[in-house]
């Protein structure tokens, strides 16, 4: 499976409860090394109905620039959080887990 495969399936939650859409992979670098580099692994799937803000990265660190614009940014990933790899479970198109809320999500 590819990441494309996964990112803007819809992801429910304890009783079909719409948790949002897979807005993007979260990898991890610690499997066996290949040459100089470790391999990855798929750690999480960050979940959210704002794709604008996830798209343009300001999920993944904090921004720092006229309060405006961190205003903006807040309000448009105040609904993202992480559904951890070993809970997520994929069929007929749709992400399936056993949770009603999500993770936050921590900058990188």
């Amino acid at each position: 499976m590819r990441g494309s495969d996964v990112i803007g399936l819809p992801v429910l939650g304890r009783g079909g409860r719409v948790l949002g859409k897979v807005l993007d992979v979260r990898l991890v670098q610690d499997g066996p090394l290949r040459g100089a580099y470790a391999a990855l692994r798929v750690d999480a799937l960050v979940v959210g109905r704002h794709t604008v803000a996830a798209h343009l990265g300001y999920d993944r660190a904090r921004v720092n620039g006229p309060w405006l614009v961190n205003a903006v940014v807040n309000a448009l990933t105040r609904g993202n959080g992480l559904l951890p790899w070993d809970e997520a479970e994929i069929a007929d198109g749709v992400v399936r887990c056993e949770r009603d809320a999500l993770d936050p999500v921590p900058p990188i």
